[in-house]
């Protein structure tokens, strides 16, 4: 089992559409995928077409209720952790210990976290028990420089793996300055993510643009990044 943990300091970068892609991809690839809401703001669940779960991530973090009891199956053949805003309230002190949480992750091939914007103990928490962290990002510079804080982050708590980049919601000519500026500090994970409007039209239908626009350039993309991180994890 490995852990993906998708992260940037910064908001707006496309956390929530790449945790939610990268599950789907992960599904069709054949494995076994769970994914987790790990944000208050519970725009993953929304995404996934749940409204007001009864059982969330804080119900699960903090032992409420067992792995098993927690998961809701998506219609797109993930098993989903879904938040809500009380996660926010989550105290470090009360959660489970992570190798506990680990060995009840066992029968899944990837685990996905969703994260919220900006440093906290949930980010913590999953940051030490990840295999791989990918941090979407734009071009635009506090994007950028979102991610660039979640590097001294991770660092920060004693990881010093370097962070993959999934460039997105970008046109296919981007500055190749731009690129080899940013791959000093990070992997960039190939294909770039293109623009493209089919994302946030498939957001209102609770499913995600690999299911509503399978054909979609987009969707093609996501799928390509997935294989390249599935094959960094050797799980492909």
């Amino acid at each position: 089992m490995k852990v993906i943990v998708i992260a940037n300091i910064a908001g707006g970068v496309g956390k929530t559409t790449a945790a939610h892609a990268i599950a789907v991809a992960s599904v069709e690839y054949g494995k076994k995928v769970l994914l987790i809401d790990a944000d208050p703001a519970a725009a993953l669940t929304f995404c996934c077409g749940i409204e007001n779960p009864r059982i969330t991530t804080f119900e699960l973090l903090t032992e409420q209720f067992s792995l098993e009891s927690s998961i809701v199956k998506s219609s797109e053949r993930f098993s989903l952790i879904p938040s809500s805003s009380r996660l926010a309230s989550i105290d470090s002190s009360n959660m489970v210990e992570k190798k506990k949480f680990l060995k009840q992750c066992e029968e899944f091939d990837v685990v996905i976290v969703d994260t919220a914007t900006g440093p906290n103990q949930l980010l913590t928490f999953f940051l030490e028990i990840t295999d791989i962290t990918i941090s979407p990002t734009t071009t635009d510079i506090l994007a950028i420089r979102g991610s660039l804080h979640l590097r001294d982050f991770l660092h920060s708590i004693g990881n010093s793996t370097k962070i993959q980049v999934l460039l997105n919601d970008i046109h296919q000519s981007t500055d190749k300055d731009l690129l080899d500026h940013i791959k000093d500090d990070f992997v960039i994970i190939d294909p770039i993510i293109r623009k493209d409007s089919s994302v946030p039209d498939s957001q209102v239908t609770g499913k995600s643009v690999l299911s509503v626009y399978k054909d979609s350039g987009v969707a093609s993309d996501y799928r390509e990044a997935t294989y390249s991180i599935l094959e960094e994890l050797s799980l492909i």
